[in-house]
């Protein structure tokens, strides 16, 4: 029996599942499963992609970083450079960067605001792996205030 779940997964795999797609220069915006997404894919097939909860609730945003095929080790330390800004996130249990710890917001929203104005975007993981992303589009694909309905 197949469940609703599975059913879901099977439909968005079958048929696009975007409300929206838009591209801005080396970054992409669109909805996928209750989120907005903001992503870029480098050269080499790394992404970096930012989930923002389609709520607004900003403890529930999630930052997912594949390199080189996979994502961070769990609870692993990742270092995001914009410019000459070092901003330091801990992995969650599965990968990805998770927004719901006590300071979370407040760095997630320096990062955000970073993001947008930056012009040099290189990651790291704890386990020496490493890539750069193009901030070309970035600031025009993601909104001015952090995880916030654009108004287009």
């Amino acid at each position: 029996m197949i469940t609703r779940t599975m059913l879901t997964a099977l439909l968005c795999l079958s048929a696009p599942c975007l409300a929206f797609s838009e591209t801005h220069g080396q970054w992409n915006r669109d909805a996928a499963q209750g989120y907005d997404r903001y992503w870029t894919v480098n050269s080499l097939g790394s992404y970096f992609t930012i989930w923002c909860p389609m709520n607004r609730n900003m403890r529930g945003a999630l930052i997912g970083i594949n390199v080189k095929g996979s994502l961070p080790p769990p609870g692993s330390l990742v270092r995001v450079q914009l410019d000459r800004d070092l901003i330091k996130f801990t992995t969650g249990p599965d990968g990805y960067i998770l927004n719901d710890c006590p300071a979370c917001p407040d760095n997630f929203t320096y990062f955000w605001h970073r993001l947008r104005s930056a012009g040099k975007l290189v990651v790291q993981f704890e386990d020496k792996r490493l890539a750069g992303f193009s901030l070309n589009g970035a600031r025009e694909a993601t909104p001015q205030p952090v995880c916030a309905v654009r108004k287009d």
